[in-house]
Formats: C-alpha cells, structure tokens, sequence
C-alpha cells in the first residue's frame, strides 16, 4: 500500500482555513479583552467620584464657623478659597467626633461650651505634562485633639472640573443652606492616543450643613456649636 504525501497545493489550502478560522476569533478575543479592560476603568472611574462626594459630603456635613463678637454669620463664612497661580485649595473648619468629649469641649470653657475643632483642606493642583489636575484631601488636627485617620491622601489625578457653591433658599420664613458640589473625572490621559474613547463622568450632589442650618432655624440655643476664636488650630 502506497503512502500518499500532501502536495504543496493542499498544505496551503489547509493554512488558509486555518487563517480564515484563526483570524477572527483573535480579534474576537482581542475586542472583548479591550472593552473588559475599558469597562473596568469606567467602573473605577465611577466608584471613585461617588467616593470623593461621599467624603465631601461627611466634611460638609459638620462643617463650622467661628463665632466672633455675636456678628451673624450664614454658609459664606464657613470655607475660604485661596489661589497660588492655578492651584486652587478650599479650606473650612469642622467639629470632630464625640469619643474625645473631655478634650474636645474643654472643662474650663466656661458657660459657653466652646469646640476646639479641625481644619479640612482640598487642594486642586496641576500635573506637569496632563491637562488634568490632583484633588487631595489634608485633615489639619487641633494639637490639642489626637491626631485622626487619614491626614493626607490624594482622591483623584484625573479632575478636569471641581466646584463647591454655597447657595441658601428662604421659604415661609425658613432658611435652607447647602453646598452645591460639581466635580468632572476622566477615564484616561488625553495625549493616550484614543482621543475617541475617552470617558467623561460628570457627578453633582448636595451638602447639607446641619450645624448651620439648626443654628439658622432655632434661635438662642447653646453657642457650643461654636468654636473660640483665642483656641483655634
């Protein structure tokens, strides 16, 4: 019994079907590998921008003033903006927890209850060589109040746009202040090459002070929402 060789002719039709089978299911594998991996940047995207609201959204929350001389003071008096050339850092101050009561409302502070408080710092910088900016968090602690968790710490390298607006609404003669957050994050650097496929996450929410607002709509309650202007940090 002869045996009989593949021909050239036939070795080539076998690599062309082989080409044809092989081709398409590598793109196939290559297309779900690249929208697997996009999808994973947008979710991290996602989770980090409703991260940073969330952390605002506690600052805000407990944010405060000092109270100097009796003067009346709203929501505009809470935080102040400064500016070094493009950097942009918002600075407030805010009441810290209840477990260290002893040191944060002193014993010899008199009738009026005065708080020592902390300072919280967001800070808006430029990155050499991106379009986009650094938005980091620094919590400032009393020195007379034990150092908290988490004093410094960067919440995004990929901001294109951060606002915090302090607006108040009056009806039936009740005020409502409230901080109106914008923020604007990236999925990828610009000059990446898929100018196309960028992704853009827009978040918006609202802070509501509820120290200030409590102040605001019930008169002649205990100053110790305060803080003492001689004991700040």
């Amino acid at each position: 019994m002869k045996r009989r060789a593949f021909t050239m002719v036939e070795l080539m039709v076998v690599c062309a079907i082989l080409m044809l089978i092989l081709i398409p299911t590598f793109r196939i594998m290559s297309h779900g590998q690249r929208s697997a991996s996009k999808g994973l940047q947008r979710n991290r995207v996602v989770m980090e921008g409703q991260q940073i609201l969330s952390q605002l959204k506690m600052d805000l929350a407990i944010s405060c003033f000092v109270f100097v001389n009796d003067t009346t003071q709203d929501i505009n008096d809470i935080f102040t903006e400064t500016s070094s050339g493009s950097d942009i850092t918002l600075s407030f101050f805010t009441f810290n927890g209840g477990a260290y009561e002893d040191k944060v409302i002193p014993t010899n502070s008199g009738p009026e209850s005065y708080r020592r408080m902390n300072r919280v710092e967001y800070r808006l910088s430029s990155r050499p060589g991106s379009p986009f900016k650094k938005l980091e968090r620094r919590l400032v602690t009393h020195p007379k109040l034990p150092p908290g968790p988490n004093t410094f710490r960067t919440l995004s390298d990929q901001v294109n746009f951060f606002e915090i607006r302090p607006e108040t609404v009056t009806s039936a003669g009740f005020s409502r202040s409230f901080f109106r957050i914008s923020l604007q994050l990236f999925d990828q650097e610009e000059n990446s090459g898929q100018h196309g496929e960028k992704f853009v996450a827009d978040f918006m929410d609202t802070a509501n002070p509820t120290i200030l607002n409590s102040i605001i709509n019930n008169p002649g309650q205990n100053r110790n929402w305060y803080t003492d202007p001689h004991d700040q940090n």
